[in-house]
């Protein structure tokens, strides 16, 4: 699983927060908050050697991620609005321990992605309607073709039920063309009060306890992994298809203003790694990891 689905609710998230009044940012309507958004958000992440479950040896992640909203949200036709945001990633994969014909080298990947998420509110209304696109590059730099670029899209309805709760589903559709595939998802949000709150936005179920406005403790379980382009030992184009699941906790400090310090870790399961046509055809490889453990540490800009 790509954790594009997982970027797609984040922006619409943050949306919705951002259509409450001028004077409450990352608020709806009456209030309502929605847990941990942030305008800019980076992080290391570090995920210790998993054993592959039927060859030998074992691989390590290291990853770097940042994402930035580009602008803050603005309206157009009076009633959309729209925010872009840029992301890149970088993924290190170290083998370990692997036999002379195993089909990977270490590799180092990059991603470079443009979102847009857009929402419509309906003034009067507890209905509104949420979309998103994105257009991606994902490769080792040694091998650029279009199978490196992929394009996805995402849409889905919200319901305020009040100013406590949110639901919503939704629809993504992604890589266009490369391994297309479409995901269906539900999204709540549950201020169960001023200190806790509750939420499952697609793929990411959320506990977040807030016990003064300096801290936060957040309990999460959040998709990870993605695809890239490469070349094989062969000339061919191949396809990098990373899955992983984690789950953990994340403790964040204030530093100053809106500038949080974050530091988590937890494990890492249903992991697998596959070397396919870009199309998802052939594989070259395709193994299933055990779990494993990962620890995190990162700065984000909270919402304005």
């Amino acid at each position: 699983m790509s954790n594009k689905l997982s970027i797609a609710i984040w922006l619409g998230s943050l949306l919705v927060a951002s259509a409450g009044q001028p004077t409450t940012p990352n608020a709806f309507p009456g209030g309502t908050r929605l847990p941990n958004l942030d305008v800019t958000w980076g992080a290391f992440t570090y995920s210790g050697g998993v054993d592959f479950e039927h060859l030998g040896g074992s691989l390590s992640v290291t990853e770097f991620d940042f994402i930035s909203l580009l602008s803050k949200p603005f309206t157009v036709a009076e009633d959309l609005m729209l925010v872009p945001a840029f992301q890149y990633g970088y993924t290190g994969l170290d083998f370990d321990g692997v036999s002379d014909n195993f089909p990977l080298p270490e590799e180092d990947l990059h991603s470079f992605a443009l979102h847009l998420a857009v929402i419509k509110l309906n003034e009067g209304s507890p209905w509104f309607y949420g979309g998103w696109a994105c257009a991606e590059l994902a490769t080792d730099f040694e091998h650029v073709n279009g199978d490196a670029v992929t394009f996805d899209l995402a849409a889905g309805v919200g319901y305020r039920v009040n100013d406590k709760l949110m639901v919503a589903a939704g629809a993504a559709a992604l890589n266009f063309n490369g391994d297309f595939w479409i995901c269906p998802g539900i999204n709540f949000d549950w201020e169960v009060n001023d200190q806790l709150r509750i939420g499952l936005y697609g793929p990411m179920p959320v506990i977040l306890y807030t016990p003064n406005p300096d801290w936060n403790i957040t309990l999460r379980g959040f998709p990870g992994g993605g695809i890239w382009n490469v070349e094989d030992n062969q000339g061919a184009s191949k396809a990098i298809d990373l899955t992983s699941y984690q789950v953990g906790a994340t403790v964040g400090r204030r530093l100053i203003g809106n500038l949080w310090l974050n530091a988590g870790a937890g494990i890492t399961t249903f992991n697998n790694i596959e070397l396919s046509d870009p199309d998802g055809g052939h594989s070259r490889l395709d193994e299933d990891m055990d779990w494993g453990v990962f620890g995190q540490i990162g700065l984000s800009l909270k919402a304005w």
